[in-house]
């Protein structure tokens, strides 16, 4: 897994989790959702739903920790006993809570909206399908941010994102390596181990003060001065996501090579 190329297949093949996830989330919903039975039908489908996060969240974690310790082999920082750490446990309450509000609770404001009952299918099966990952994802990103925190020979990390991110994502790979000990007071780019529904990033341990970029990340650092000069805070944030979105996303949009 380590090498130049490492953090990008780390985080495709975490894409893959999450694309097999994504179908085993939609085969559920279209199988045992009764779009005519909300209620009735709801307990099952979450029944089922449920262990499917949970195992993907551990895939997800598992990738994390062998890919961490291989970034460690790689940078020569190998010469302890380090163990990575695992992710936080994902309680029952907050696993049921986001299914439950990006399932039936979606299809029923879908509804509510004027939406058909398939087309309120669709929008909670998007909804359910974001949420899903997000949860799963999350295992090997909590083992990648927890294990950067406390592990002395790392210097911190970088968001690697895909070929297509958002405004908000690209902002943040902006940053480029991101160091523990960097100052972030006044640095609207700051919270960089932020993610949300659908996401494609994921963080890189980095071992040394002279990290080079990854991925777009170094383009996007010159597309940030460039377009956020002689602003700050929020403005710089709303003129980086203006340009992005006009123009800058459709630069970085091509195929990825393997």
């Amino acid at each position: 897994m380590a090498g130049p190329g490492a953090p990008q297949r780390y985080r495709r093949i975490q894409a893959l989790v999450a694309a097999r996830l994504a179908q085993q989330v939609l085969q559920v919903w279209r199988e045992l959702m009764n779009p005519a039975k909300v209620d009735a039908s709801w307990p099952a489908v979450r029944a089922a739903l449920m262990p499917l996060v949970r195992q993907a969240r551990e895939q997800s974690a598992i990738l994390a920790e062998s890919s961490y310790l291989d970034a460690r082999q790689e940078a020569g920082v190998d010469d302890d006993d380090f163990t990575p750490k695992g992710p936080l446990p994902l309680l029952v309450e907050r696993l049921e809570s986001s299914l439950d509000v990006t399932g039936p609770v979606e299809f029923k404001k879908a509804i509510a909206a004027g939406k058909t009952p398939q087309q309120a299918m669709d929008a909670a099966a998007v909804r359910l399908v974001g949420s899903t990952q997000y949860l799963a994802l999350e295992g090997g990103r909590q083992v990648m941010q927890r294990s950067i925190d406390t592990d002395d020979q790392a210097t911190g990390w970088a968001r690697v994102t895909d070929a297509d991110p958002c405004a908000w994502c690209a902002m943040l790979a902006s940053r480029g390596p991101v160091y523990k000990s960097a100052q972030t007071a006044g640095d609207p780019r700051k919270g960089g181990d932020r993610y949300h529904d659908h996401c494609g990033c994921q963080a890189w341990p980095a071992f040394t003060n002279d990290e080079p970029f990854i991925g777009i990340a170094e383009q996007l650092y010159d597309d940030w001065l460039r377009e956020t000069r002689g602003r700050g805070g929020k403005h710089a944030v709303n003129a980086f996501r203006r340009w992005w979105e006009s123009e800058g996303r459709a630069a970085y949009t091509a195929p990825e090579r393997p």
